[in-house]
């Protein structure tokens, strides 16, 4: 995540991770009003999370419960940081269940693929529908568009 800006690029950025990709209806995790909140580790946005009790974590086992998108709930804690997509422990979250997002991806990605989530961190990797991948989980999500490595993809519930 960028802090203030220092560059002028010639191109806008597609867009924000965790943000939204598209106007199309979105969903989210059934958990009541003040019902879900961080855990101990806080949330990164952007990411895949998991709830256990009320209680959302970037890691987790079997399928995740939702995508931490961008409503502007990260908070810069570090002295003198320039920026932070972490929600702190103890605050509301939103998992979003279904619906187009912008996801930093680990490797290149290809329209169609499914889009997989680490067990430890959340984190987005694109693999074939069905594969095995080590530490990561397949979910209801597929690349909405191409990218390289490290770069933002659309993930979608609704493009195959």
């Amino acid at each position: 995540m960028a802090g203030f800006q220092s560059v002028i690029n010639q191109y806008p950025a597609p867009g924000v991770e965790g943000g939204f990709a598209s106007t199309n209806p979105h969903a989210t995790f059934l958990a009541g009003e003040a019902a879900l909140v961080a855990g101990a580790s806080g949330v990164t946005v952007g990411r895949f999370a998991w709830v256990d009790g009320g209680v959302a974590s970037n890691a987790g086992t079997g399928a995740p419960s939702g995508f931490v998108h961008r409503d502007e709930q990260a908070s810069i804690t570090t002295w003198l940081g320039k920026a932070s997509n972490v929600i702190q422990a103890g605050r509301e979250i939103t998992l979003m269940t279904a619906g187009d997002f912008w996801a930093r991806t680990s490797t290149a990605a290809t329209r169609g693929q499914k889009i997989f989530a680490s067990l430890t961190t959340g984190q987005v990797q694109t693999g074939a529908a069905g594969a095995t991948i080590a530490g990561y989980v397949e979910t209801a999500f597929t690349a909405g568009s191409n990218c390289d490595a490290g770069e933002l993809v659309k993930i979608s519930t609704w493009s195959k």
